[in-house]
């Protein structure tokens, strides 16, 4: 901050100058004493200088003035825990789409978008600087996800996380989601977390189910936040050792309810709320973001207030930035949020630094990305022979294992089933949801690929496949049709990412993702009106999830979410972290 802009907020403050912008007639939410004031807020240079009750007989001069009618004023939301590439919009895109619904600060979290390339990962953080969002940017330490079970763009060491802090709004160190690397204390990510130490950053968890001496060791290792947790207990156990915890609302289910985790504390401080990237493209744009998010929890009975504090100060305190966000008072950020009412959260207004924002006329030039960024997918073209699953028998009935979808979560469960066996290949029955899926190292020719049985996507014939495969990135696909399936990824090989869908040898529909392999920067309702259209063709043929897009890239690869998942080097156990065998004896 300039001196003169220093000198001007404080002489706002004293009443010696006029502000830039007066809010007056505000609700303003005060996060720090849980009261609600009746106030006029100040601002100057982008900074609040003043929060206070109105004189009527000395009103404060001011350059302009916003009645707030009365309404509820917040400070600007923070997303405590976000991936962007999970709503498949570039940053920029993404941020016009957020700032809207009043989310004006993330805890970002760039895991996915480094699965597919170091230099992705460097373009992404480049772009994201462009935008006027308040980036809390965070490095990813385990990159593969699990190095011994998949294959993915880049694999992070100690000199890549030391690189990657010099990028702009990087802060910490991402979720380390490998919770056996660090249990085993594996020399890299050791020597990644025992730097992290040394530099005085914080580090974000993610260890689900990880309990007694584990999660100790765990959170010794200086981890200081979990957004995984799958039960009360386990919720209360990490909080008493001093964990963060990060509650994850969105659009899917979620294991605890938000009240009774806030009726077993006597203090919430170490509560935060995000989104973790979990909602869908039509819900952001739709129905909101970090509103949305308070919207839930305070439904399943938190006070509004103590919900604000999730998602504002709370998080600016964790993260060490609540001297510049996370509140309404001097010296802060002028980011605020008037909203309806504190349940259902419906904006009325955002104020980014001290200005109006207006998604109408927001602009911000285009990025221009490398060439390597828009060329990620280098496998080579498949057959229809890679997708043959050999039996151990000529004909008759195999036992296998099935992965299957638990709708609107982000797990799946470890089913047992018989196929059918032809001329000693498994074949599917689309009339029992049984599916194959397939994973491919989409990053390298040769590389590995896998193959399983997946229920849940409900199709009666042809194949769905993307470049979207969490935490990878991988090429997934799921299908019926050994032709159809290798069409849907010679196709998406062809695009340089995106998701495809096909059926009796011809492409049906698909939503080009050439970022990264996973994100657009085409305008967001457009991007929405292809996935719409790709979804529908996928209810048509008998699709049954909300949003197919999304669970083909969250549910099936992600091999730290339980039960049963697939990399590109074969079935997961994702409790025990070590491979099973697709066929049963």
């Amino acid at each position: 901050m300039k001196t003169k802009d220093l000198a001007l907020i404080m002489d706002i403050a004293r009443g010696k100058a006029p502000a830039d912008l007066l809010i007056r007639n505000a609700r303003v939410v005060n996060v720090f004493t849980k009261q609600i004031e009746d106030a006029e807020v100040a601002i100057g240079a982008g900074t609040i200088a003043w929060v206070g009750k109105p004189d009527p007989d000395k009103p404060r001069p001011a350059a302009a003035v916003f009645d707030a009618g009365g309404k509820y004023l917040i400070p600007g939301l923070i997303d405590a825990h976000c991936h962007i590439e999970m709503s498949f919009m570039s940053p920029i895109p993404f941020v016009k789409t957020i700032l809207a619904h009043g989310t004006t600060a993330a805890v970002l979290d760039m895991h996915d978008v480094c699965n597919a390339g170091i230099e992705c990962m460097h373009s992404f953080a480049l772009e994201l600087a462009q935008t006027p969002l308040n980036v809390i940017l965070m490095i990813p330490p385990c990159v593969p996800g699990t190095p011994t079970l998949e294959e993915a763009g880049a694999e992070m060491t100690l000199k890549d996380v030391q690189d990657a802090m010099r990028l702009p709004n990087a802060w910490g160190i991402a979720e380390t989601m490998d919770f056996n690397r660090v249990l085993d204390q594996e020399p890299e990510i050791m020597s990644i977390l025992a730097w992290s130490r040394e530099q005085n950053l914080r580090i974000d968890g993610h260890c689900p189910e990880l309990v007694g001496d584990d999660l100790q060791a765990y959170i010794a290792a200086g981890i200081l936040t979990d957004h995984e947790s799958v039960s009360l207990p386990e919720m209360l156990e990490k909080y008493r050792l001093g964990m963060r915890i990060i509650l994850r609302r969105g659009s899917l289910q979620e294991p605890v309810r938000a009240g009774d985790l806030v009726e077993a504390l006597p203090d919430t401080t170490n509560v935060l709320l995000s989104t973790d990237g979990c909602i869908f493209l039509d819900d952001i744009l739709d129905k909101g973001h970090m509103n949305r998010a308070l919207q839930a929890i305070v439904s399943e009975g938190v006070d509004p207030i103590t919900a604000i504090q999730m998602a504002t100060i709370n998080v600016a305190r964790a993260y060490g930035v609540d001297h510049r966000i996370g509140s309404i008072a001097p010296g802060r950020r002028a980011d605020l949020v008037l909203v309806s009412d504190l349940q259902n959260f419906d904006v009325e207004a955002v104020f980014l630094g001290g200005k109006k924002f207006d998604p109408e006329t927001y602009s911000v030039p285009p990025y221009n990305h490398p060439r390597e960024v828009l060329n990620t997918v280098k496998m080579g073209e498949v057959s229809p022979e890679a997708f043959q699953i050999k039996a151990p028998i000529a004909s008759g009935e195999a036992e296998v294992r099935v992965m299957t979808i638990i709708a609107g979560t982000v797990a799946t469960r470890e089913e047992h089933e018989k196929l059918p066996v032809v001329n000693g290949l498994l074949q599917t029955d689309v009339s029992r949801d049984l599916l194959k899926v397939a994973v491919f190292d989409r990053y390298r020719k040769g590389g590995n690929h896998a193959l399983g049985i997946v229920r849940g996507f409900g199709l009666k014939k042809g194949a769905f496949g993307g470049s979207v495969g969490q935490d990878s990135q991988n090429l997934v696909v799921v299908g019926s049709s050994d032709e159809d399936m290798a069409l849907v990824v010679n196709t998406i090989r062809q695009m340089q990412g995106g998701i495809v869908f096909a059926a009796d040898g011809q492409v049906i529909a698909k939503v080009s993702l050439p970022i990264a392999g996973i994100m657009s920067n085409i305008e967001p309702r457009e991007l929405q009106r292809q996935f719409r259209e790709l979804h529908q063709r996928l209810w048509d043929m008998g699709s049954k999830q909300d949003n197919p897009s999304f669970d083909l890239s969250l549910l099936l690869t992600c091999a730290v979410i339980p039960e049963l998942k697939i990399t590109n080097r074969g079935l997961v156990d994702a409790l025990s972290g070590q491979f099973v065998p697709l066929l049963l004896e």
